[in-house]
């Protein structure tokens, strides 16, 4: 019987499981890899429209705002100029009232004008004609002006007016003398209204909070609109401070009001010291992406852990059919050594024998080397059988292989059972002499087992030995070696048994070796 080996087929089945899961997990790796690209992507994505969105509100917002701030600041550099004119001052309170506040008056979200002196008294308000008693000296637009010099517009924080009781910012300039010194102050009142009209128009309630911070940090203006806010000053918020650090730009900074972080745009009203800005919770702005996330990172995990899972059951079916080859190898190996071994003595039985004898004869002829075959025979082995039963028979078998073990210790010489009583030692690379020796061994051996066999004339149990040999040169065919040697063993047998025949080379006379 011929065994397959399993190891090239075990080989070509862990190489190709080995390359199927790296290839299997390369494609995991792969697949999650892109998807969390893609995911990524799509998050920026998200960051980018939001900060778009943002951007272009603001944008709409400051350039309103900075507009008509412009036309308030003419409208007060307006008075500022008409004041300084002695005609308009000579002229009549009516006609002095259309002048300075007419066109001022009708002004977007303009709540009124009012024109103090150096002492803080009223002089005169685009409310009406005559003005009611009314120092503002305490104002805070009033004393900015008394402590500088300068002439532009200035924007106060917000507050409640004295006059409407509405929240207002006020907007003024300085009135000086020809001598440049402090002549009074030209106020006008922009109520915060305008401001939520603004952000309404807009559509800001569609992107977080929108703030317009006036100086110093306070608000004018927030929507979601919350009035408790109006005037607080946010000066210290860590996001303010980025805020004023910068024209304009975007970061994720933590909330003004509240908790948790925000995604904050924000841009200066041009030179004025107002501020726009944008805040968005970060969940509101990933809440789109989140669903997509989940459903995209659902879909690829479980893409993947089927390939896992599929790649894993494949390995475990791999595994199961290995161990089943390699089982039945075991179990084909086991029958192969079943099919060539004696089941009594252990020993290679006649099929073995046969094939090892024709491959040695074939490297003898093939390399001129002498070969060596002995043949022994149990004597008169069926009279022990008959006088001590089969059992003692077997052992008496097991004895004499045995002791053909015992002699035969060199790598490459082989003992047999090939019959009932019959055994055979096969001697590579061994000649005439060397044969002689190894068979003389196991027939003095068996001899000194001195197991009883009354039945035998040397009443313990002996083998007779017939050797035969083929010489450098000759090219003989197995059967003849075989027949050579089972000559020299009847030979031995006619002449007494205990003793071993030598036949020399093959074909040539047999001569009689007696043991002792």
């Amino acid at each position: 019987m011929t065994i397959r080996s399993p190891f090239a087929l075990f080989g070509r089945w862990t190489h190709s499981a080995r390359s199927l899961t790296a290839f299997n997990l390369a494609c995991v790796a792969g697949l999650c890899s892109v998807s969390a690209v893609m995911l990524w992507d799509m998050r920026e994505d998200a960051t980018r429209r939001t900060e778009i969105t943002s951007r272009s509100l603001l944008q709409v917002l400051e350039r309103d705002i900075a507009r008509n701030i412009e036309l308030y600041g003419l409208s007060l550099q307006a008075v500022v100029d008409g004041m300084k004119r002695p005609d308009v001052a000579q002229a009549s309170p009516e006609l002095r009232h259309m002048i300075l506040f007419d066109r001022s008056a009708t002004g977007l979200g303009f709540g009124f004008i009012m024109v103090m002196n150096a002492t803080g008294d009223l002089v005169s308000s685009s409310q009406s004609i005559t003005p009611r008693a009314l120092n503002r000296a305490d104002g805070e637009y009033f004393q900015y002006f008394i402590a500088h010099s300068d002439d532009g517009l200035h924007i106060s924080p917000p507050a409640i007016s004295r006059l409407t009781g509405q929240w207002v910012v006020m907007l003024s300039r300085r009135l000086s003398n020809p001598d440049g010194s402090f002549a009074g102050v030209v106020a006008g009142a922009i109520h915060l209204d305008y401001f939520r009209g603004l952000f309404a128009a807009a559509g800001v309630a569609r992107i977080g909070t929108v703030t317009l911070y006036g100086p110093g940090g306070s608000i004018l203006m927030r929507e979601p609109f919350e009035q408790q806010l109006l005037g607080k000053s946010v000066a210290q918020q860590p996001s303010y401070q980025r805020i004023l650090a910068h024209q304009d730009g975007s970061f994720v900074g933590p909330a003004m009001f509240g908790e948790g972080e925000r995604r904050f745009v924000f841009t200066h009203v041009r030179d004025q010291p107002l501020q726009l800005s944008t805040a968005i919770p970060l969940a509101d702005i990933y809440t789109d992406w989140w669903q997509k996330a989940l459903i995209l990172g659902g879909t690829v995990l479980a893409l993947c852990g089927a390939t896992i899972g599929l790649t894993w059951l494949f390995c475990c079916e791999l595994n199961r059919r290995r161990a089943a080859e390699m089982a039945t190898s075991a179990l084909n190996v086991e029958l192969e050594q079943l099919a060539t071994t004696d089941g009594l003595t252990g020993l290679p039985n006649r099929r073995r024998f046969d094939e090892v004898l024709a491959q040695e004869w074939s490297r003898a002829v093939r390399t001129s080397q002498p070969l060596s075959l002995i043949l022994l025979d149990a004597d008169s082995f069926k009279g022990f059988n008959d006088r001590y039963g089969h059992q003692k028979g077997d052992e008496a078998l097991e004895l004499i292989a045995r002791s053909m073990e015992a002699v035969i210790s060199r790598s490459g010489d082989t003992g047999y059972r090939i019959g009932g009583e019959e055994f055979a030692v096969i001697l590579p690379d061994t000649g005439e002499e060397g044969a002689k020796i190894v068979a003389s061994r196991i027939q003095e051996t068996v001899a000194g087992w001195k197991l009883p066999h009354a039945s035998s004339k040397h009443e313990v149990l002996t083998v007779s030995c017939g050797v035969a040999q083929i010489p450098e040169g000759i090219a003989i065919v197995p059967a003849v070696l075989f027949c050579t040697a089972d000559a020299a063993l009847y030979e031995a047998k006619r002449l007494g048994r205990n003793c071993v025949r030598v036949s020399g080379s093959v074909g040539s006379d047999l001569r009689l070796v007696v043991g002792g």
